[in-house]
């Protein structure tokens, strides 16, 4: 098990390095777990304690939620007096959201269908060929 936390460790250091020093513009939790990511693949196989590490963390995840929520009831005056902003930028981020996903299905179905009709066609002047 210490070696599934070392090495996990040292992934999300690594990222954080790579984020003090300005390399990536992405938080290094992120960089660093791209990197084990990147890791397990190389080995391609998940051992089996780190297997265990992350059935243990996801069971504590829940735990994670507890400062949020004392978070909002600390500071319930501030966002019922800024209810109306914090509302219009929820609302507002999630249609922006909603909108570049329909944005990117449709450019990526273009896309695919393109290359279907490409496909089809290189096959049927191999056909006409023959």
């Amino acid at each position: 098990m210490l070696e599934a936390i070392a090495r996990v460790i040292v992934w999300l250091g690594l990222g954080e390095v790579l984020t003090r020093l300005g390399l990536v513009p992405v938080p290094g939790p992120v960089i660093g777990l791209v990197l084990l990511y990147l890791d397990l693949l190389w080995h391609r196989s998940l051992p089996d304690d780190l297997g265990r590490l992350a059935d243990r963390m996801l069971a504590l995840f829940g735990l994670l939620f507890v400062p949020a929520g004392v978070g909002v009831i600390a500071h319930a005056d501030v966002l019922q007096a800024e209810l109306l902003p914090i509302v219009a930028a929820i609302v507002g981020g999630t249609t922006v959201t909603l909108l570049a996903t329909v944005a990117a299905l449709v450019l990526a179905r273009a896309w695919t269908r393109r290359g279907t009709r490409a496909e089809v066609g290189t096959r049927a002047e191999g056909q006409l060929r023959a």
